[in-house]
């Protein structure tokens, strides 16, 4: 069984390059970056070191390897070869949330979706996560240093050259999808104007309001725990999600049973420190970041929007909007249908057209 499992998932990284068509080429690289920040001594507070005093944190300084996929359209199909949007996944995700390697989900891939309509990617794996390095105490691995390795990533994008023949970008666009946008979040908390992020798309990402909606710790499970053969050797601070139906809609005809299964197979990890940290993050003011920015959940967000507070938009742009005082524009969009992870329900389709449509306003600013 393990045998065939290694074959299918073999079969299905083989296939990746060419769901794409002949429009569009992508390349698996390697990103190393110098991350040196302050994280919480206490790897479980609710802040990520943001109200801590100096005493109660610690430096992270080290070189990290970042994979990522770079997807770009040929030269007769690029549409702004001076802009780059770089995806940035969720909670015990990798990169592949942004493109499944398979052909029975092409429709669900972003990569795809965005790059046959002129626009490159650059999709990463979180540091600790996927492909990137994994260092081995999880408590290093908390939204300073994840939010960290992504802006010097962003840095490199416009500064460099990633792959032979590809000059260095101009613009670089965080699309981020739930803790992914937290961390495109710390960073523009940290960096403010200074952000190497010229906009942001925020997506599975509000306030979580006073009663703090995130689902309990006990929900994820020590990744070594859920599956031993896989992770039994890492440290117990590196978690995993044991159910993932809630990130889709509650009405199981909204999405197939299929991507369930695959989502669950292919998961990955994330950090207790992270979980812990999502519910604080969201109570802070982003005083000082210029960049104009939109926020996009699903209506059927299990998460997010399972009290009806998505359902006044109005009112739920008023409430986010004072997070973001000096943004040059901001906008909260509601995909109807959609849930948590908008990618991979039926819908996709109507979240990626809304995800481009931003990505070519941001673009012309």
């Amino acid at each position: 069984m393990l045998l065939c499992a290694l074959f299918v998932l073999f079969h299905l990284f083989g296939e990746f390059y060419s769901v794409f068509g002949a429009s569009c080429g992508c390349s698996s690289l390697v990103i190393p970056v110098h991350v040196d920040v302050l994280v919480p001594k206490d790897p479980m507070d609710e802040f990520a070191g943001l109200k801590s005093n100096a005493s109660d944190l610690r430096r992270v300084d080290d070189i990290y390897d970042i994979h990522g996929v770079f997807c770009r359209p040929d030269r007769g199909s690029l549409q702004n070869p001076s802009v780059i949007q770089l995806l940035v996944h969720g909670f015990s995700y990798t990169s592949q949330y942004w493109s499944p390697p398979v052909e029975e989900f092409r429709n669900y891939s972003y990569a795809a979706f965005s790059c046959a309509r002129g626009l490159p990617s650059l999709a990463v794996d979180w540091l600790g996560v996927g492909l990137s390095t994994r260092p081995v105490n999880a408590s290093d691995v908390q939204y300073p240093t994840v939010a960290g390795a992504v802006s010097q990533v962003a840095i490199h994008l416009k500064t460099a050259s990633i792959l032979p023949g590809v000059p260095p970008f101009r613009k670089v666009i965080g699309i981020g999808h739930s803790a992914g946008s937290g961390a495109l979040t710390f960073n523009a908390i940290v960096d403010g104007a200074r952000s190497p992020f010229d906009a942001l798309i925020l997506t599975g990402d509000i306030n979580l309001g006073a009663g703090n909606m995130l689902p309990p710790l006990s929900i994820v499970t020590p990744a070594r725990d859920d599956t031993p053969l896989r992770w039994g050797n890492i440290d117990p601070g590196y978690v995993t999600w044991r159910n993932r139906s809630i990130f889709y809609p509650a009405d199981p005809t909204a999405f197939s049973p299929r991507m369930l299964e695959f989502d669950g197979f292919t998961k990955d990890v994330a950090t207790a420190s992270m979980f812990v940290q999502t519910a604080g993050l969201s109570t802070f003011t982003v005083q000082q970041y210029t960049g104009p920015v939109v926020k996009i959940v699903g209506s059927e967000d299990q998460v997010l929007c399972a009290t009806d507070r998505c359902g006044d938009v109005a009112a739920l742009t008023a409430s986010e909007r004072v997070r973001w005082p000096k943004a040059r524009s901001f906008e909260v969009a509601v995909e109807q249908g959609s849930g948590h992870d908008p990618n991979l329900d039926f819908k996709a389709q109507g979240p990626f057209n809304t995800f481009v449509g931003f990505v070519n306003q941001f673009s012309s600013l």
